[in-house]
């Protein structure tokens, strides 16, 4: 019961959280990454009044979400290691390392995936509702009717404006405001000196970040991208 329900919970997770994502590259095309995780204390009061309609757990909703993922990540294809924290309250992180991205997301049945491309001397990343059904298959969540309804195929060209409304009418007035400051955050260090940033910010001679609210993912009225090259 518990585990049908947690795509429900990871939805609001992420609709109401701010992730800072940092990615290291290295010369082999290995990826590790480590996700820092706050959820809005509004989103974690709607967990704990939908925990009482769950069998009792001595671990906390959240708490059972995220090891939950970090279980479920550890067994995938490619995955050297994946590791979930709590690390404060409402804060966690997850760890993992993976051995190349194209042999990660093979690992989900994707053939010539267009989400993610790493090269000798570049990353890019691009997510458009062309080829939002790849990420689907990454994120088995995303594909759950508790979440569908919150996500950009459901939504497609609704403003932002209108996507809150909906939003407080299904959760409450504080429900808005907990998603405008939902944001992903994500900090790259690569294995060379930058030469070409696209929609990102060079931070240091080998680290970019690239940021965007969450509110932008949930509609995908305008693609989600970014690159960086460096030699």
């Amino acid at each position: 019961m518990r585990r049908i329900t947690l795509a429900a919970i990871a939805a609001m997770m992420l609709s109401a959280c701010t992730v800072t994502e940092n990615i290291a590259i290295d010369g082999s095309g290995s990826v590790t990454s480590g996700s820092e995780i706050h959820v809005e204390q509004f989103f974690v009061d709607v967990l704990t009044d939908f925990a009482q309609f769950l069998p009792e757990d001595d671990a906390s909703i959240m708490d059972s979400a995220i090891e939950s993922f970090g279980s479920d990540l550890s067994t995938r294809d490619a995955v050297l290691y994946a590791s979930t924290e709590k690390t404060g309250e409402n804060e966690y992180l997850i760890d993992f390392s993976i051995e190349g991205i194209d042999d990660f997301i093979k690992g989900f049945g994707i053939e010539g995936q267009s989400l993610m491309k790493l090269t000798d001397n570049s990353f890019s990343f691009h997510l458009d509702m062309e080829n939002y059904a790849e990420l689907k298959e990454i994120v088995p969540f995303l594909a759950d009717p508790n979440f569908e309804v919150y996500g950009p195929e459901y939504n497609q060209g609704m403003s932002e404006a209108d996507y809150l409304e909906m939003i407080s009418f299904l959760l409450g007035e504080d429900g808005p405001g907990a998603i405008e400051n939902g944001l992903v955050t994500i900090r790259i260090s690569v294995p060379g000196s930058i030469t070409t940033a696209e929609n990102a910010e060079v931070i240091d001679a080998s680290t970019a970040e690239f940021s965007f609210p969450i509110i932008s993912f949930l509609l995908l009225n305008d693609p989600i991208s970014f690159s960086i090259g460096w030699e």
